[in-house]
């Protein structure tokens, strides 16, 4: 008994100890011109942007962190620029102590004859087994492809799924990534979840008409240390460039070879932003390089699965400009968005679909992007919902986004073969 008191108490001193560095930090809604809240993400923690038309003071809507030792600074900033602020929560570190108590709630409920439900969040360990077991189970209809290790050794998967072993050149193949960004924690199940359904779900259509390439877990270097270290951990984990004793990481979707180094502030180690030391500079987004490319001239459509948002962005986010397909781009669009509209929950927003740059800001180095100037005709970086909780969604909002978002890979594989 004495043992387990210690347990428990060891325990709760290393939840409190992993949260502690988000003491005081507050969230605040800020508001301002599209230009001031691109210029403010290579320098604040901008945990989500609402894009204009949906935001009642008709400009752009961020959620922000500041750290006690900021928050002077940028407060006085934004009133001398004119943009609005409003505080959301006063103690970061409360809501990810909270949230980390019903995320082990949800664990000790996890169905011990399934290794993935969808009531709870897994580490990579647990997502690679699930992965290993889908491919051992049906040998027809899915290879698992052992890409390549991380900077820090951890093995990266993905599937193929195809009833002809991608061997039919006529079939469409379309591709997913998910978790390029660590503390997004909820595209993982999104992607498993799309394995699940084209292998053991009812309508085998899409499997037997698409070749689908799915990546459930690119960073995972940077989602076990966001598990076990740092909640709010976003990029990488590597450490092969100037500066990375102090800043370790880079953005892995600022890192793709598409107007990369173009924007200053992404040039900085130290900034949530980093695009690296050169264009694919990290093991996790080359693996990425080459599953889209070993495909390329048939695949049709491309979704980075990101959170949060409602968003179906598209190309050109350097410019602003608009690529020569957008109508497609945005039709397509619209009916995955229009389909997961359909089932989403009432609080929920409608998807916002339309060009990056002219919904939020420019960007530059995104796998968005980078996949349609390769050739993709329709690519797309998918913003998931966040409810009232951005990043933190509690598990048991889990099973309705994977869901809804299942009815929207179903209407953009039905537009691709519509098309063909």
């Amino acid at each position: 008994m004495i043992r387990l008191l210690a347990l428990v108490f060891l325990l709760a001193v290393a939840i409190e100890a992993r949260h502690e560095k988000y003491e005081g930090h507050h969230l605040y809604r800020i508001w301002g011109q599209s230009e001031q809240i691109g210029y403010l993400e290579a320098y604040l923690d901008l945990l989500s942007v609402t894009p204009a038309q949906r935001a009642e003071s008709r400009k752009l809507e961020a959620l922000v962190r500041l750290s006690p030792e900021e928050r002077v600074e940028w407060l006085q900033y934004f009133d001398e620029n004119q943009m609005g602020y409003k505080i959301i929560s006063d103690n970061l570190a409360q809501i990810l102590r909270a949230e980390e108590s019903e995320v082990g709630r949800a664990k000790n409920l996890t169905n011990p004859n399934s290794t993935i439900t969808w009531d709870t969040y897994y580490n990579t360990e647990a997502i690679n087994k699930y992965i290993d077991e889908i491919g051992a189970k049906y040998p027809n209809l899915v290879t698992v492809i052992n890409a390549g290790l991380s900077y820090e050794g951890r093995q990266i998967k993905y599937v193929r799924i195809s009833t002809t072993r991608f061997e039919n050149l006529r079939k469409p193949v379309i591709f997913i990534d998910s978790a390029v960004h660590a503390r997004e924690w909820v595209t993982a199940p999104v992607a498993l979840y799309l394995i699940q359904q084209l292998v053991e779900g009812a309508d085998k259509e899409l499997a037997d008409r698409v070749d689908w390439i799915i990546i459930p877990m690119s960073n995972p270097d940077g989602y076990e240390y966001s598990i076990n270290e740092d909640r709010m951990w976003r990029k990488t984990r590597s450490r092969s460039h100037e500066g990375a004793d102090k800043c370790p990481g880079v953005d892995g979707n600022r890192n793709f070879d598409h107007h990369w180094g173009t924007r200053p502030g992404a040039a900085d180690p130290c900034s949530i932003i980093y695009e690296g030391p050169s264009p694919f500079s990290e093991p996790e987004i080359r693996v990425i390089r080459d599953a889209v490319l070993s495909n390329l001239e048939r695949t049709a459509l491309s979704i980075s699965l990101h959170s949060f948002g409602n968003m179906f962005l598209y190309a050109w986010g350097n410019n602003g400009s608009l690529p020569s397909n957008a109508l497609y781009l945005n039709l397509a669009g619209v009916q995955m968005a229009t389909a997961i509209d359909k089932l989403k929950l009432d609080k929920a927003r409608n998807y916002t679909v339309g060009n990056a740059a002219k919904v939020l800001y420019y960007t530059s180095g995104t796998s968005r992007d980078w996949t349609r100037a390769v050739g993709i005709p329709l690519t797309y970086t998918m913003e998931l919902p966040g409810y009232d909780y951005g990043f933190l969604v509690p598990p048991k909002y889990i099973e309705q986004i994977v869901t809804e978002s299942w009815a929207g890979f179903v209407a953009g594989a039905r537009f691709v073969l519509s098309r063909r």
